[in-house]
């Protein structure tokens, strides 16, 4: 009896490393007998987003005034996330886009740079997007990305 149960084991191991072996050498023998696995997804997957579309600022250099006079630079490198379909709109529009974004810096910065703290990203991000929706009158900047802040 128990050279049986040894004897069956054996042949079970035997064919599951025959199996094991045809699928490592590419060979579905399961696909070859009708046996195939049930799908388990049955839904097509849903295609990937579109990459982000970016409008390339540029440099925005923004002089700090404080108690009447220059005291340090920010300069940090804009690139502002749009819609495929507001890019024109958006390019066609950038030099209002600096004016307003110089304008609100240099007051923003002003209040809000203290000595050996740095650029505060997140808030400048926020109010260069409610800055760019202002001028431009409507949701065409998604998100503003903010490169290399560095505060001179």
């Amino acid at each position: 009896m128990v050279r049986l149960i040894f004897m069956v084991v054996g042949l079970l191991m035997l064919i599951g490393a025959v199996i094991g072996g045809l699928y490592f050498w590419g060979i579905d023998p399961l696909a070859k007998l009708g046996i195939t696995a049930p799908m388990m997804n049955k839904e097509p997957a849903a295609p990937p987003p579109p990459p982000p579309v970016f409008v390339d600022f540029g440099l925005l250099i923004v002089p700090v005034i404080q108690d009447r006079e220059v005291k340090k630079q920010a300069e940090m490198i804009v690139r502002l996330q749009v819609d495929p379909k507001d890019k024109e709109i958006v390019a066609k529009n950038l030099p209002r886009l600096q004016n307003a974004y110089l304008a609100e810096m240099i007051t923003y910065l002003g209040l809000t740079v203290k000595e050996g703290q740095p650029l505060d990203v997140p808030a400048i991000r926020r109010r260069l997007t409610m800055t760019a929706e202002k001028t431009l009158g409507g949701v065409y900047v998604k998100d503003v990305a903010i490169e290399n802040p560095n505060l001179k």
